[in-house]
């Protein structure tokens, strides 16, 4: 098996990648552009000009997310592998469209700590409880207040009504807040729910966003080429920070191809291999759509999954902001 790092492309790969995603997105935004005029021929004839904009932009945003998709398509059929030089990290810049204009972009969460993993149907899991533990040291947290908080978390998540001790809240606590409220003793729908649960701070949960994600199921894995060095050192035990944020460099030259190829990276620095939670390859991205058109603006957002294997991701959520 070959463990050695894949050298990146050379510089016309950005280029080339750029190339891509905009034809992909030319054809999805014809496609999107031509739904809308087919749904205009219903309008009636009196119809505000406001109604009229909202309607074209949110085809032109599902023309953004449909783009995403074929993009994520595309890069299936021909890599194994997901890192950040690929054509689906390239941000579309606003691009004018008859009207409007429209842009696009794609998030890998698989790049992130999924914190719906702290417990699965048996109770909590150890190696996702210590990896949200590290986390919130390394921004900054106590340590004891980092244990309130994670058992807070995995209250918040399981299904029974005992407190789990220190820091841990149940029913008997959320009935006494303004308002009260239940602890949802299921999965997280979304990061910005962390507010309602006991500790989490607005300011906290906006420290935590750009390293957790809260995705359903149990498959999910850590990209080690697309998390950050804050993700990487909190999921990789005793991964110094500071190596962690070196392991970030070298990899943008040379993204890993196998979880083997980052057990020889530790190795060769004399690091313990801690890597059984970590993939090379990603199953979750969020794709946001922004498009103008006239005088309305809309986003659309929505959670693609990607399954090993597959081409082609299905939609698990998605929403109009």
């Amino acid at each position: 098996m070959n463990t050695r790092p894949m050298r990146s492309p050379a510089a016309t790969g950005p280029q080339r990648g750029a190339a891509v995603i905009l034809a992909l997105l030319t054809v999805a935004l014809v496609a999107g552009i031509a739904a809308a005029a087919v749904g205009d021929l219903g309008v009636a004839m009196d119809q505000v000009v406001g109604r009229h904009d909202q309607a074209q932009a949110r085809q032109l945003a599902r023309g953004a997310v449909d783009w995403a998709r074929n993009v994520l398509a595309e890069d299936a059929s021909r890599n194994n592998v997901d890192h950040l030089g690929e054509a689906w990290a390239v941000k579309v810049p606003p691009t004018p469209v008859e009207e409007g204009e429209v842009s696009g972009e794609l998030q890998d969460l698989s790049g992130r700590i999924n914190l719906n993993k702290l417990v699965q149907i048996d109770g909590p899991t150890l190696q996702e409880r210590d990896q949200f533990l590290r986390l919130l040291k390394l921004l900054g947290v106590a340590d004891s207040e980092a244990l309130d908080l994670t058992n807070a978390l995995i209250d918040w998540l399981d299904r029974n009504d005992s407190p789990t001790l220190p820091g841990g809240a149940e029913s008997s606590w959320y009935s006494t807040q303004q308002p009260p409220r239940n602890p949802a003793n299921g999965p997280l729908a979304s990061v910005g729910e962390l507010t309602q649960v006991r500790g989490f701070s607005p300011a906290l949960v906006a420290r935590l966003t750009p390293f957790v994600a809260a995705l359903p199921g149990s498959d999910s894995l850590i990209n080690v080429n697309t998390a950050p060095p804050e993700v990487l050192a909190a999921a990789i035990a005793d991964l110094p920070l500071d190596t962690a944020r070196i392991m970030a460099v070298e990899r943008s030259r040379a993204w890993f191809t196998s979880v083997a190829s980052v057990d020889a990276w530790l190795e060769n620095r004399n690091l313990p291999t801690n890597t059984t939670s970590l993939d090379v390859k990603s199953r979750h991205f969020l794709a946001t759509g922004r498009a103008r058109f006239g005088v309305s603006m809309v986003r659309m957002e929505v959670l693609l999954y990607r399954p090993t294997g597959q081409k082609w991701s299905t939609i698990v959520w998605q929403k109009l902001l």
